[in-house]
């Protein structure tokens, strides 16, 4: 009788970190308060001009929403 063993299923190798956006899109994307550029922190973008101005980043999409 073979013995049972778990598959070795190959497994992506992840990226630069856990949700990154990749740096084209980082170029072109851009706060929609002040217009300035965003850097990624984790899963959140900042603005380069204020860093109070945060959108966060679910499921890998930015949510680009201007605070109200």
């Amino acid at each position: 009788m073979p013995s049972a063993q778990p598959s070795a299923a190959p497994h992506p190798a992840p990226g630069p970190s856990a949700g990154a956006l990749s740096e084209n899109l980082l170029k072109i994307l851009r706060c929609p308060v002040s217009g300035s550029t965003l850097r990624q922190d984790g899963d959140q973008l900042i603005s380069t001009l204020d860093p109070n101005l945060r959108y966060p980043i679910e499921r890998g999409v930015p949510k680009l929403l201007a605070p109200r």
